[in-house]
């Protein structure tokens, strides 16, 4: 009986480690939801945001200058710490998806009495492989937003459409992009270019890297499949394997495409005030 002993702790001690991760990941998704609007309060919040936004919009058009009039500069402000701080928790959470993962993997390598563990690793890993996929598309979004927040708050200006000062002001940046580089110009639309740019820019950078880290995930474990000899590790591999490879090629796209927007910010910019975002 005490020969079994060393045995039942090693068997034990993965269960801790499971329970103390998804607990972790459970108190991190509630905080991704609630705490980035705690920390980041102003004056400002996210039930008054996009109206701030658009009003100040309006005011910084019409001033004639590229410095933020003050109701812009705390909308934009408070849309930077709001997206910071919701990046940190994405990172935290993916890091816990990670160590998850792994103890999964190992608790599923894991012989006892010559015996594969008996739950296949499917079953408790996908949506472990969820939860790192929707931590990793969060931690991108959020720094893309956190890179620029002014290009972040545009969709705000046109999601609930506009009417009065706003459309007015809509149509006057439409009408000088379509001429744009030529004629005369609001300094705003100088900035609102290169923030787009720069938005455009940071997204096509982040997603080019992890498509660099998938396709080095999925050549490794198609590398591991030829040598591992067990049965259920080899299908967990070639599944792992296979979805690394065409998320690879979802995110190449998503690279490609904000590269061109990048490259060309005002056609962009252009495209997405006539509704093409």
């Amino acid at each position: 009986m005490n020969s079994l002993e060393p045995l039942s702790r090693l068997a034990a001690a993965p269960r801790r480690q499971i329970g103390l991760l998804i607990s972790l990941a459970g108190a991190l998704l509630v905080a991704f939801f609630l705490a980035p609007n705690a920390l980041a309060r102003s004056s400002v919040n996210t039930a008054n945001v996009g109206d701030s936004f658009s009003r100040g919009f309006v005011a910084y058009w019409g001033s004639g200058s590229q410095d933020f009039p003050a109701q812009l500069e705390t909308t934009v402000a408070f849309w930077f710490r709001f997206h910071l701080v919701k990046a940190g928790v994405s990172a935290l959470l993916l890091v816990v998806a990670v160590a998850l993962g792994v103890v999964l993997w190992k608790r599923f390598r894991q012989r006892i009495g010559g015996q594969a563990g008996r739950v296949p690793f499917l079953l408790p890993g996908a949506p472990v492989a969820l939860l790192g996929l929707f931590a990793l598309v969060a931690l991108v979004a959020n720094l893309q937003g956190a890179a620029a927040p002014f290009a972040s708050l545009l969709p705000m200006l046109t999601s609930e459409g506009a009417d009065g000062e706003l459309s007015a002001t809509l149509a006057q940046v439409q009408q000088q992009l379509a001429v744009h580089p030529g004629g005369q110009h609001s300094p705003a639309l100088t900035f609102m270019i290169s923030e787009f740019a720069t938005y455009h820019a940071v997204l096509a950078g982040m997603a080019a890297l992890v498509a660099l880290a998938l396709a080095g995930a999925s050549v490794v474990l198609w590398r591991r499949l030829k040598t591992s000899p067990d049965v259920r590790a080899r299908r967990a591999m070639k599944f792992g394997g296979t979805a690394s490879a065409l998320l690879t090629a979802v995110v190449l796209v998503i690279a490609f495409a904000n590269t061109t927007n990048a490259a060309d910010s005002p056609q962009a910019l252009a495209n997405f005030f006539a509704g093409g975002w």
